[in-house]
């Protein structure tokens, strides 16, 4: 354990001077089957020259009072070895163990022992603890922005009937007219159908399904449900798309921007016209989650600090009911008791002719 003042050189004061010296003696000697270690005792300048002779350190004793209050401090520390607090020797001044140890120890101590009084213990550590309760705190998962329980879509992208036409061929129209066609050979239907079609001609069938189940006329392609619902139907394209490819960050990005765009277009609709937004949400099979003013950040703190509180409360109730209980049993007694002493009135009153 090394001492903990420095040793200097010239211009030192009183205390600095004696710590010097005092560690000049006390450097890791070994006596027997002691082991010597070396600690720091500040003494007055005019006890200087008594350590400096080789005396032990209770010259102090011929210092002043308030010299040994201000001055006087030595560190105890316990051997690792035997765990036993080590003393004072005043004549090797230093601090021996009684056993044979390697030379570890513990320079905090947290047992106590009677020193003398010119000598202090420092470094002692507390001991009182808080009493532990089970309280076990689980971070909660981390959600994607792209999951639909986050982005608020419930449904999913419909399945499609293969044998229908292309949307290109059924545009103006009906795809009834083009199935019933009996100058179109077959394996030309097929190959005009969507089984032999990309997916983004899927997509754009799929798109216009949903199109015309909310569109306020044939030609409406700006308004809010209209952008709305072909957004929806983007993103859910684009969440299948991102859980099986998972290195495609444009897609990742862009589903992103359209989540958070379509969030936007629903906040003006609901604040324009409340019906049409309930009435939409319901079409798209989608839930609104409002942006929150505050995002206050879930820390292990905070979280086990509602914990405690819960866990008190609780802990509070139960004994509230345990009280409450034990008041209703001793109603019982107390309604007995009173009922036996009102009796033993009454016959008291009577005997003495108190009462008629």
């Amino acid at each position: 354990m090394q001492a903990s003042s420095n040793a200097g050189s010239g211009g030192l004061d009183g205390e600095t001077a004696s710590s010097t010296v005092a560690k000049s003696h006390c450097k890791n000697n070994k006596s027997g089957s002691s082991t010597v270690v070396q600690v720091t005792a500040v003494g007055d300048t005019d006890d200087l020259a008594l350590v400096s002779q080789g005396k032990n350190l209770n010259v102090m004793y011929g210092a002043s009072p308030s010299t040994i209050d201000k001055y006087s401090r030595v560190i105890f520390p316990v051997c690792f070895t035997c765990f036993h607090l080590m003393y004072w020797s005043p004549s090797l001044l230093s601090v021996v163990c009684c056993c044979a140890g390697n030379g570890n120890f513990f320079e905090n101590s947290t047992q106590n022992s009677v020193i003398q009084s010119n000598y202090t213990i420092i470094g002692v550590i507390q001991t009182r603890t808080y009493k532990e309760i089970n309280i076990e705190w689980v971070p909660p998962p981390k959600v994607s922005c792209l999951d639909p329980s986050k982005s608020g879509d419930r449904g999913t992208l419909p399945q499609l009937d293969l044998t229908r036409p292309q949307f290109k061929f059924s545009r103006n129209k009906p795809e009834v007219q083009l199935a019933d066609r009996k100058d179109i050979p077959y394996e030309v239907k097929r190959i005009a159908s969507l089984e032999f079609a990309p997916l983004n001609k899927q997509i754009q069938v799929i798109k216009h399904d949903v199109l015309g189940t909310v569109q306020r006329h044939a030609f409406d392609c700006s308004s809010l449900e209209s952008a709305i619902a072909c957004l929806t139907i983007k993103i859910r394209n684009q969440q299948r798309h991102t859980k099986t490819c998972r290195r495609d960050v444009m897609s990742r990005v862009i589903c992103k921007e359209n989540i958070d765009r379509r969030n936007s277009l629903l906040k003006y609709l609901r604040k324009a016209d409340y019906k049409r937004f309930e009435w939409l949400l319901e079409k798209l099979d989608l839930v609104y989650h409002p942006h929150p003013e505050f995002i206050v950040p879930v820390t292990r703190k905070g979280s086990i600090m509602k914990l405690t509180n819960i866990y008190c409360e609780r802990m509070r109730n139960d004994r509230l009911e345990t009280y409450k209980k034990e008041l209703e049993n001793e109603k019982v007694k107390f309604a007995e008791e009173k009922a036996e002493v009102e009796k033993w009135i009454e016959e008291e009153e009577k005997q003495l002719g108190l009462r008629n």
